[in-house]
């Protein structure tokens, strides 16, 4: 196999996984690296594959893999700085389903980004789950369920195998617009926090989220009245630290 995850610091008993592969907006991404910091959560494991070699990310002077696991008391997340190429995305799910069997996690959350439904709310959270006490929670706390679509990527064969395995499994998913989308990405880390009882101050990430969104809506307006080019509006990619 080609494809393996290792952990190399201890594990919780049955833990609470949170997925967070690069989603639309990157909104899955930011809002589980703002989880890591502002939990101080110990990278733990990592995932290493031929699918991705000649692959290294550096932070702080330390280089590291792409693909990483991360532990803070009874939560797990897997991060991931890179997206798992269309065709190699059975390997690297089949990996995970092996660890899920292993590990028997409480359950599993999916994040991710999805286009905008047309709602009067903007960054609006949606879910996904086949789990009946998932089920009530995301009604107590108004979170819409999807009703009809289809879902795509690593994500999808997750909680497909999780479904299989009898792993309760849900997926919230924010209505994001913009690339990157920090605004987008608190809203799913504020909906991630009540859900789990975490306490976290998305504060800053709401703030820069704002001042990148105003931007965008600036440089877009611009864009349409014909004062910026699209070269112009390509070398601004503002993404969230």
């Amino acid at each position: 196999m080609t494809t393996n995850i290792y952990v190399k610091g201890e594990l919780p008993r049955n833990p609470i996984i949170i997925e967070g592969f690069p989603s639309k907006g990157f909104v899955s991404t930011i809002a589980t690296k703002y989880m890591i910091d502002e939990l101080d959560m110990e990278v733990i494991g990592y995932v290493k594959s031929d699918k991705i070699q000649s692959i290294a990310v550096v932070h702080k002077s330390i280089p590291m893999y792409p693909i990483r696991i991360y532990r803070k008391d009874n939560i797990v997340l897997i991060f991931s700085e890179i997206s798992i190429p269309y065709p190699f995305i059975k390997e690297f799910s089949d990996a995970f389903d092996r660890w899920f069997k292993e590990i028997r996690p409480e359950k599993v959350v999916l994040l991710a980004g999805i286009s905008g439904k047309g709602t009067n709310k903007e960054h609006e959270i949606f879910g996904l789950t086949t789990d009946p006490e998932m089920r009530r929670i995301m009604h107590e706390m108004n979170i819409e369920m999807i009703e009809e679509g289809m879902l795509a990527g690593i994500s999808s064969d997750m909680m497909l195998n999780c479904v299989e395995e009898g792993i309760p499994v849900i997926s919230f998913m924010v209505e994001t617009r913009y690339t990157p989308d920090p605004l987008g990405a608190a809203s799913l880390l504020k909906i991630l926090c009540n859900f789990l009882n975490v306490d976290i101050d998305i504060e800053n990430l709401i703030k820069r989220g704002q001042e990148i969104e105003n931007e965008f809506k600036r440089i877009t307006s611009e864009l349409k009245k014909g004062k910026l080019t699209h070269k112009e509006m390509d070398e601004y990619s503002p993404m969230y630290q």
